[in-house]
Order: C-alpha cells, then structure tokens, then sequence
C-alpha cells in the first residue's frame, strides 16, 4: 500500500470497521483489504471499500453495516459516506498478515 493510501485510513475508524465481516469468507473488511480509504473530519467520515469480485452480491449488506457500526461508535459525526469503488481491482496480496493467518496462509514476505 502507498504512503498516501496508507494516511487515507484512520486508525480508528479501521478498528472500528474490523467488526464489519465478509459472511463468505469470515473475515473482516479491513483484513481482507477492501478498505481502500478511511477519513475524518470537521464534515463527517468517509470510506471508501471495494468487494472481492464486482459480482459480490453482498455490497449493500457490507455498506450499511459499515455505516451502522461507524454511526454506533462515532455518535456525534453527522455525516457518514460510504462508497463502492472498483479501482484498483481487490487482488488476494491485500490481505493483511492477520488476515492471512486466520485463513492459514503464508503471511507475506518482505522485500
């Protein structure tokens, strides 16, 4: 990940959204990498996920808990954006070390 996308995702929000879980596949959104951005301020949040596969019919399902449990934690934000984006494609490499581990993969080496 760039260093740029890396401070479009705010910690806190991440840790918020590790309650959001894919049903299919058992993980988190933020350890399989869909979040591609993650942002607070003065007008509200916004983030920004994409699916494993744009055939996914689980995307609504995935934003509105994104939203519920964003709105259950941060109360006083009044504005809270979500979106379904497709660039770049999710590709398997996005999944964190944690992530990897839960599914029994090799976590990724480091060059």
């Amino acid at each position: 990940m760039s260093r740029t996308a890396q401070h479009s995702l705010d910690p806190d929000l991440l840790e918020c959204l590790l309650d959001v879980t894919d049903p299919e596949i058992g993980l988190s959104v933020v350890d399989l990498g869909l979040v591609y951005r993650a942002t607070r301020d003065e007008s509200g949040i916004d983030v920004e996920l994409t699916l494993t596969a744009r055939s996914c019919p689980l995307g609504e399902m995935l934003m509105e808990q994104a939203r519920e449990r964003l709105a259950e934690r941060f109360r006083d934000v009044s504005r809270i954006g979500i979106g379904l984006v497709w660039n770049p494609p999710w590709k398997p490499d996005l999944i964190s070390d944690h992530g990897r581990e839960l599914l029994g993969l090799k976590t990724k080496e480091v060059a």
